[in-house]
């Protein structure tokens, strides 16, 4: 069987549960033969099916790898209350340099309007927009 003879995976179509146990491994190892070897598949000819296997699914596993990547970001994204946690424990913490804790002060009061800053805005009449 060449590379021309393989049928390409499309959306819709049923995968085996080997098939699916290949796509997780390559994409946790990304090495063709190791993942046709801890999906089950013999291991004669691993390399070759491995790599039939990138082709046949390539559609798949940068689909997967998208997926994976958005959640890896969005789990790694603070929120808010992460930092105004993170701020008061510096605050908090007297074994912190002095200058860390006032800078770390400094960012709770801003943040929950402890400064205000007066901003003056002018309306300039003007035919340049027109």
């Amino acid at each position: 069987m060449s590379v021309k003879d393989v049928r390409v995976y499309k959306k819709g179509d049923k995968l085996t549960p080997k098939q699916q146990k290949w796509i997780d491994e390559y994409i946790k190892c990304d090495d063709y033969t190791t993942a046709t070897i801890n999906a089950g598949y013999s291991n004669k000819n691993a390399r070759a099916m491995g790599y039939q296997n990138s082709i046949k699914f390539k559609e798949l596993l940068d689909e997967r790898r998208k997926e994976i990547s958005k959640r890896i970001d969005n789990e790694g994204i603070a929120e808010l209350e992460d930092i105004f946690l993170f701020w008061t424990k510096i605050f908090n913490n007297t074994a912190e340099d002095t200058k860390d804790r006032i800078k770390a002060s400094e960012l709770l009061a801003k943040a929950k309007g402890g400064f205000i800053q007066k901003v003056e805005v002018k309306e300039v009449e003007s035919d340049w927009f027109k």
